[in-house]
């Protein structure tokens, strides 16, 4: 039945009924479209509260400043609570010393495709898109098969689909010939009876009733920059995520690249805009627990990044190395306690400066390192390399007879708020709900049930011999070990082509995006079988030597497991001022990573605004439903 339905879309022509062929082809057509308001009245509601109120952003991200920037338009006193340095979330960066030279990194390349309605709204009002340049191709390079590529064609349905059979060499017309109705299943996305029906199947187990060559070529590749295992991926979510990078929107696969480094081109300007719009930045802070009181949040309470929530820790003096010697207080509090020469005991927190991430002895030094963010410490816990100014935080360390006392120390500083909305990433609203005294048991267990998914590598090398430009400058991969997806930064951005022009070299970022547990591997080990598989992918650079190079290791994106989704939860929570925002809620509405930050961010400001009785912000989303969804 779903093939004989799409046969029949497909050949309106062959049937020889153009007039119905063409109202049919409209009437299924993806359009962008604007969601709902709450009040039927909201052009005649009042745009700014008569009192200001005070709000409370937790979480420099998209989603933060998305909310952040709505509000001040709107009046609002708000405060913009970033653990780091710099805002951003995944988008921030900061500047590392190559040989010498100062040039600015980031956490990785960014697309910013043509469907991000809300993110681009924001960048065309900040009059940012200046700042980008678009792409021309999407490749996807195989370690076993000849290459695909996927140009900006008709984003007509079902051509688009038609034209992507055209170009790719090992998919044909008659892989849509599915007993099963597998493949059409990606084409009826509705938000109900999609997640009801297929939320505890994993994607991979669904395909199994696709065609392989389908699989292969088009849809493991595009599910794994989710960041999930393919095996470990709700089907319900994946099919949501082809609906809303392709199938729902009328916009097609393209994209946009930012010109310069994303801090130059979106954060730094947006963060510049959010404190000339009078609001108060707080970054490297970052909230130790919420206060609430008769069913609302009252009070925010900050630390310093690296301080553990106060309260005392014991542990056996005779645990104790003369190195430094790891210890957990809990499940997030991590400290390292060493005896020196004369038997006293220091102690610092395991938490780095940069953004709270647990620390690891490097090997190497005797020190501390970060393997988020490349941060290093010496022994001493002073920052030597990374993003971080700050040294790991000291910690008061009494004996009393066979027992070490450890108190960790607290700022202490409180905020109080008329509403907060948490726009933080999955590890840090956990650790703020777990350190929080909470009255809805109901939101505690779904924040707690909240995961993330395997840990991504993003590796950025320096080295000493130039190649030619290739096509484009960013291409999927499929089939390798590590290597998920190459990013060629010598062609990408200004500063990078100049250091490769000057020192007759290249520069290359390598992603994995979802690493399994089982390559998990010490770190020299994933460079060398990343740097093998580079040169698969590059023969030209095979023998090159590395300058100078950033790797990082993070486990922050979101896990979308078979089954989370109906205990996720989403923008509005039980508590009635208190809102969510990011990229992991549960969320109707099509859309994904940068887009579902901004767009959730946006959302939790109108929901301030309509519990002040004001007028909302038009909220834009591509087709809520896939093409073949009947009435």
């Amino acid at each position: 039945m779903h093939r004989r339905r799409f046969l029949t879309n497909v050949g309106y022509a062959a049937l020889g009924t153009l007039t119905f062929g063409a109202l049919g082809l409209y009437a299924i057509q993806p359009r962008r479209t604007v969601l709902p308001f709450i009040a039927a009245n909201n052009d005649a509601l009042p745009l700014k509260p008569t009192t200001p109120k005070r709000v409370v952003v937790v979480g420099g991200g998209l989603a933060g400043m998305a909310a952040a920037y709505e509000l001040l338009k709107r009046g609002f006193q708000v405060t913009l609570v970033e653990r780091s340095v710099n805002l951003g979330g995944r988008l921030t960066g900061w500047n590392v010393d190559v040989n010498g030279e100062t040039m600015a990194t980031e956490h990785g390349f960014h697309g910013f495709f043509n469907q991000y309605y809300n993110l681009h709204g924001l960048l065309n009002e900040l009059g940012l898109r200046g700042n980008f340049k678009p792409v021309k191709n999407y490749p996807i390079l195989f370690k076993n098969k000849e290459a695909e590529c996927f140009t900006n064609t008709t984003t007509l349905f079902p051509f688009n689909l038609l034209s992507v059979v055209d170009q790719a060499k090992s998919i044909s017309i008659m892989d849509f010939n599915d007993p099963m109705g597998n493949i059409y299943e990606l084409m009826r996305y509705d938000p109900k009876d999609t997640f009801a029906r297929l939320d505890n199947i994993d994607f991979k187990t669904f395909c199994q009733g696709i065609n392989q060559p389908m699989v292969d070529t088009i849809v493991e590749p595009f599910a794994h920059t989710s960041f999930n295992q393919f095996h470990q991926y709700s089907t319900a979510e994946g099919i949501k995520f082809f609906h809303f990078f392709y199938l729902g929107n009328p916009d097609g696969m393209g994209y946009d690249q930012t010109i310069d480094d994303a801090m130059t081109s979106v954060v730094t300007p947006l963060t510049e805009r959010l404190k000339a719009l009078g609001g108060t930045i707080l970054s490297g802070m970052e909230v130790q627990h919420l206060i609430e009181q008769d069913g609302r949040i009252t009070k925010v309470v900050l630390k310093h990044p690296g301080e553990m929530p106060a309260q005392d820790h014991s542990i056996d003096a005779a645990d104790v190395e003369t190195t430094w010697t790891p210890f957990w207080g809990s499940p997030t509090d991590l400290y390292y306690v060493k005896r020196d020469a004369q038997g006293e005991f220091h102690s610092v927190s395991g938490r780095c400066t940069h953004m709270g991430c647990p620390v690891g002895l490097d090997a190497a030094t005797g020190g501390f390192a970060c393997p988020c963010h490349g941060a290093k410490y010496n022994t001493d816990g002073v920052p030597t390399a990374g993003p971080t100014k700050m040294p790991l935080v000291a910690m008061n360390t009494t004996r009393e007879g066979e027992q070490l006392r450890l108190s960790a120390r607290a700022t202490g500083t409180t905020l109080e708020t008329d509403y907060v909305v948490l726009a933080c990433d999955v590890p840090g609203l956990k650790e703020i709900v777990a350190h929080s005294t909470l009255s809805n048991k109901q939101f505690i267990e779904s924040v707690e049930q909240l995961g993330v998914a395997d840990p991504y590598i993003v590796w950025r090398i320096w080295l000493d011999r130039t190649m030619k430009p290739l096509d484009v400058p960013f291409y999927t991969t499929s089939g390798y070990q590590f290597t998920d997806s190459i990013a060629i930064y010598s062609q990408l951005q200004p500063q990078y082509q100049d250091w490769a022009e000057r020192h007759q070299g290249s520069v290359i970022e390598l992603h994995a995006y979802a690493v399994e547990p089982e390559n998990v591997l010490p770190e020299e080990e994933v460079k060398r079988i990343m740097r093998e598989e580079l040169n698969l992918l590059i023969p030209e650079l095979d023998g090159a030597s590395i300058v100078y190079d950033i790797y990082t290791m993070q486990k922050n994106f979101p896990r979308w497991a078979p089954g989370d989704y109906s205990g996720r939860p989403g923008v509005e929570t039980p508590i009635e001022n208190l809102f969510l925002g990011g990229d992991f809620l549960r969320l109707e509405v099509p859309a994904n990573l940068m887009e579902a930050a901004t767009m959730t961010g946006r959302m939790a400001a109108n929901h301030i605004l309509v519990a002040e009785k004001l007028q909302e912000n038009p909220i834009p989303s591509v087709d809520l439903v896939g093409p073949l969804v009947i009435g």
